[in-house]
């Protein structure tokens, strides 16, 4: 007899629910522990530095398959920011170290790259019917965080 919609909904769902309890350990703890350490120390400042490496990095970025459509910010206590990238589409892994290498020694621009990498990676092993990855929102502050949009 043949699944049902509804059960094959129902699998579909339970499936991506497994598969994306992870998504946020996407941060390595290195890179958890440095944004942390950066918003307790700094807060609005270190805001102002991830809008300053956004602005200045924007099209390395778009250049690595992401293109930013928006920024969120939160003045509260502890303050933090969320980016929004709509994803354009992968780029192998040379072009991905040479995207590193132009950032330089800028840690924000390298987590934000490296987190979207992740993502990224990680939702194409993710198959749910046919839905692809549409966004990555980042957020930046004491509890960072990555969502994704698949459509």
């Amino acid at each position: 007899m043949s699944e049902s919609i509804l059960d094959k909904a129902k699998t579909a769902a339970e499936s991506f629910k497994i598969k994306t309890n992870s998504l946020n350990e996407i941060f390595g703890d290195s890179e958890r522990t440095e944004i942390v350490s950066q918003f307790k120390e700094k807060g609005i400042d270190k805001i102002e530095e991830v809008f300053v490496s956004i602005d200045k990095f924007k099209s390395l970025f778009c250049e690595a398959g992401y293109e930013v459509s928006g920024i969120n910010v939160s003045l509260g206590l502890p303050p933090d920011i969320s980016i929004s990238f709509k994803f354009l589409g992968s780029v192998d892994e040379v072009k991905r170290k040479e995207i590193e290498t132009k950032l330089g020694e800028n840690k924000s621009a390298l987590i934000i790259l490296n987190s979207l990498f992740k993502a990224s990676d990680y939702t194409e092993k993710i198959k749910v019917g046919e839905l692809k990855l549409k966004s990555i929102n980042i957020k930046l502050g004491l509890i960072p965080s990555i969502s994704v949009s698949l459509s």
